[in-house]
């Protein structure tokens, strides 16, 4: 059966190369942490990750690497870019 997690805050970790920082992994709103890995499996068995932050939600997808240029962070993680910049995992708070 799946499940749907809501995804409140990210843990952010400095790249490899120290140009950027970018989501090591994210806190649902039971305060559990998952790293991007375990994020992107659930999402491969079926499951839905959403974020949700001032009453708005994004769905959280599945990318082959970091977006960031020359970065090799993989598997990754992105929501879509909607008409509120609050639900995107970049600005979601600290965990």
């Amino acid at each position: 059966m799946a499940t749907t997690y809501t995804v409140t805050g990210v843990r952010k970790e400095l790249s490899s190369d120290g140009t950027h920082r970018h989501i090591e992994g994210v806190c649902t709103s039971g305060g559990i942490h998952y790293t991007r890995k375990e994020v992107v499996d659930s999402i491969n068995n079926g499951n839905t990750w959403e974020t949700s932050a001032d009453g708005y939600t994004a769905t959280i997808e599945a990318i082959g690497y970091c977006p960031a240029k020359d970065c090799l962070a993989a598997p990754y993680i992105k929501t879509k870019p909607d008409s509120t910049k609050k639900d995107n995992l970049e600005n979601l708070d600290a965990c």
